[in-house]
């Protein structure tokens, strides 16, 4: 293949580029700034988030992937363009490019994302379902004539699917990921401590106490916030075991998503997944909930090792493999 092939995972807040020969060439939020007077883009990626910190008060952060695509379509063309700049530098053939998408887009914004990627200099766009590129990516073979279950956790959505022989036997979309496990800790929080918090400070807590998993030693933080009847500086001490409370309404909408598609799945493949486990991937799987899901369905689960870019690196995969056909 003459012209760079190239992977790309474009979700709700992070945006991965990836090729076989270089690796991963871009991961940077899905973020665009925009001047509030002018409306004009100021910036993309990494640089958008910081120049909005830098100034909130004359540049609005927009993140324009998925949910508001078509009405988006400027931003989303302008951030890609840029994207593919930064992980390719200077070029003068444009990429082949296999973009992971969600399962769940409508026909209306299969073709925004498409048009939009070919706008921002693809020679070529192939899409593929992200629980197909996250199974490439973590290691899947589909040339094994066994089922292989894989839950893909990401920002804003969960997909879980039970592949055989490179296809999807059975799958569930549920609109519950990472932004979701934010709000929760947000909400709870508010409700429980009486202390606002804002998303980044929610993520912080995610990732660094959001263990999931009852197998763990008990983690403290503690978390400055503003109280809600006069918007002083409180601080709350929080454990990870709260936050597995906080978060229990979002992680059990994904557990049982992984179930209907258990239930859903003829014998043979339950035994397949009995033997094989359960891979999770996504940007978005919480510390600790392979072992969660394994306590609760009895059955074998694990975290890919690249988990937050397995679905890129199965993008890029699946393009070599289209290309030697």
């Amino acid at each position: 293949m003459l012209r760079k092939g190239i992977g790309m995972d474009i979700g709700t807040t992070q945006t991965t580029i990836c090729s076989l020969e270089n690796g991963i060439l871009l991961k940077e939020p899905s973020a665009v700034a925009v001047d509030i007077a002018s409306d004009e883009i100021m910036g993309v990626g990494e640089a958008a988030v910081k120049m909005v910190q830098a100034s909130p008060e004359r540049l609005r952060l927009y993140w324009p992937i998925w949910e508001h695509v078509t009405k988006q379509e400027r931003m989303v063309t302008v951030m890609l363009k840029t994207f593919l700049r930064r992980a390719l530098g200077r070029t003068f053939l444009r990429p082949q490019v296999m973009a992971s998408i969600p399962c769940d887009l409508t026909e209306a914004q299969t073709s925004a994302i498409e048009d939009a990627i070919l706008a921002a200099g693809a020679a070529r766009v192939h899409l593929l379902e992200a629980p197909l590129c996250a199974a490439l990516g973590s290691g899947f073979d589909f040339s094994s004539p066994v089922g292989q279950m894989l839950v893909h956790v990401g920002a804003s959505r969960t997909e879980a699917a039970m592949i055989f022989l490179g296809d999807m036997v059975t799958h569930l979309t549920v609109p519950v990921g990472g932004t979701h496990f934010d709000s929760a800790i947000i909400r709870y929080l508010r409700d429980k401590h009486k202390v606002y918090i804002g998303k980044r400070t929610a993520e912080q807590i995610k990732m660094r106490i959001g263990n999931v998993s009852g197998d763990h030693e008990e983690q403290k933080l503690d978390v400055k916030g503003r109280a809600v009847e006069d918007r002083s500086p409180r601080v709350v001490p929080l454990s990870s075991k709260e936050m597995l409370g906080a978060m229990r309404d979002p992680i059990s909408e994904v557990l049982d998503a992984v179930v209907t598609v258990v239930e859903q799945t003829g014998e043979d493949m339950r035994a397949d997944i009995a033997k094989g486990g359960i891979v999770l991937t996504g940007g978005a799987v919480l510390p600790g909930m392979d072992q969660f899901v394994a306590d609760v369905l009895g059955l074998r689960a694990r975290t890919a090792a690249n988990a937050d870019t397995a679905a890129a690196e199965g993008a890029a995969l699946a393009l070599e493999r289209l290309s030697n056909t």
